[in-house]
């Protein structure tokens, strides 16, 4: 997925106009427009990190490196994983493993 492709999504899954976007973000709506059909990209840092921050999503998510939304969970999950010896960070990933083969 592009990262217009992203921002069209999110977009339809806020259910709004690309005109109210634009408002939000104060910029046009053609510009906003042609960031989603990928005829122009953000020039502008802060307007990456308001479009970021306003659909809250990861910088990551964002441009496609990751399919995570919001990494606020792997970052809780990494910070308590640190702290774990090492014994115990081999039976969390077991644990896990374990999860991950028997979800329904």
């Amino acid at each position: 997925m592009t990262f217009g492709e992203r921002l069209r999504y999110l977009r339809e899954e806020k259910e709004l106009r690309q005109k109210d976007i634009a408002n939000i973000l104060n910029t046009s709506a053609r510009m906003y427009g042609y960031y989603e059909t990928d005829k122009h990209f953000p020039g502008d840092a802060n307007m990456i990190l308001a479009l970021a921050d306003y659909y809250n999503v990861s910088l990551d998510y964002l441009f496609g490196v990751s399919n995570i939304k919001n990494n606020k969970i792997l970052d809780r999950f990494e910070s308590v994983f640190s702290g774990l010896s090492e014994e115990n960070k081999k039976s969390a990933v077991d644990f896990m493993n374990f999860l991950l083969h028997n979800q329904k």
